[in-house]
């Protein structure tokens, strides 16, 4: 007998964002409930479009973590009204590292990261603080989960170096 192929999913995964292994939210690792409970961290930087939109993803993604609606699938679901405000959210969700896109021949595909990502990014931003991180850590720990390392940015500015992402 043949062996099982992978599924259709897992292939797309492996083609369109390879290592992605690594960045996916897994269900059972531990800390899920409908939602993984790291998120009540990231709500108050979803605005009501960008939160519509990422919780509308991560209920399409299956076991593999992607999923590949159209703009339409998402406007008809989420009632976003246009898909400049469906981007819009899409582009701030891969900026702070909730999700990845890739364009697989006109098929957009996206990849749902864990949200501890996001918040090592929101960190980076600056649009979070030590502290904040800090509450996420604590989350984290009492669920035997994996801490977020915060990691500034150094930037050489002339001959200084100067640290950002802290408040």
């Amino acid at each position: 007998m043949a062996p099982k192929r992978p599924h259709k999913d897992q292939r797309y995964r492996e083609r369109c964002f390879p290592g992605a292994d690594k960045e996916v939210f897994l269900p059972k690792a531990g800390g899920f409930a409908p939602l993984p409970y790291i998120s009540r961290e990231l709500l108050r930087h979803l605005k009501g479009a960008d939160l519509k939109v990422w919780i509308y993803l991560l209920t399409r993604g299956g076991p593999q973590s992607i999923c590949y609606p159209t703009y339409e699938d998402i406007m008809n679901s989420t009632g976003i009204q246009t898909k400049g405000t469906v981007s819009k959210s899409i582009n701030w969700l891969e900026k702070i590292g909730l999700i990845k896109v890739f364009n697989d021949s006109g098929v957009r595909r996206y990849l749902l990261r864990d949200p501890r990502l996001a918040v090592e990014r929101l960190f980076e931003l600056k649009k979070i603080g030590i502290d904040q991180v800090e509450d996420a850590n604590d989350l984290l720990e009492k669920m035997g989960l994996p801490l977020i390392v915060a990691k500034p940015k150094v930037v050489t500015i002339g001959t200084k170096k100067s640290v950002q992402g802290g408040k």
